[in-house]
């Protein structure tokens, strides 16, 4: 429960954050793509590419693809969780998102470690991954399953440095 809390805690904060009118300017830029690469474990050919929006900023962290109601099939969303203060831990949920939704968890090094599939529109249930990773990546309900895509797999991307 006291998780819980302290997530509340940081969601309210980016959320204020958000709205300031000081910051709110200054973060209305145009939204940054990159392409990611999913490589199977031990393997040089990759399993799929995305063409991803950056979560780089604590106002697209805190919105993330609320209010979307759909999601180009090779789109998704990266967001750089070094942004989020280390001692508050990471979790996602669902609230406004209007599509499912696959979340893969990577840490430092690439390595997904941690796969929540098909999670459901509008489900305010906290999604904890079991250490803190690096990215997260949020791509289509399914995609995990249609493109193989397993714990163990690594993504490299221009924001991981790989």
């Amino acid at each position: 429960m006291y998780k819980f809390f302290k997530t509340l805690a940081f969601i309210a904060l980016i959320f204020t954050f958000a709205c300031s009118d000081e910051n709110n300017s200054s973060q209305k830029a145009e939204s940054v793509f990159s392409l990611v690469r999913v490589f199977a474990q031990n393997s040089n050919e990759p399993r799929h590419t995305f063409n991803v929006e950056l979560a780089n900023t604590n106002e697209k962290i805190y919105h993330g693809l609320m209010g979307r109601s759909s999601l180009d099939k090779n789109g998704g969303m990266l967001f750089d969780i070094n942004l989020v203060p280390k001692d508050v831990d990471i979790a996602f949920w669902m609230k406004d998102t209007l599509i499912p939704l696959d979340i893969l968890f990577i840490d430092d090094d690439g390595i997904i470690f941690f796969i929540h599939k098909n999670a459901r529109p509008d489900d305010t249930t906290p999604i904890y991954p079991p250490k803190r990773p690096r990215v997260v990546l949020e791509i289509n309900g399914g995609q995990a399953d249609m493109h193989n895509i397993n714990v163990g797999d690594k993504l490299k991307a221009d924001l991981l440095g790989n």
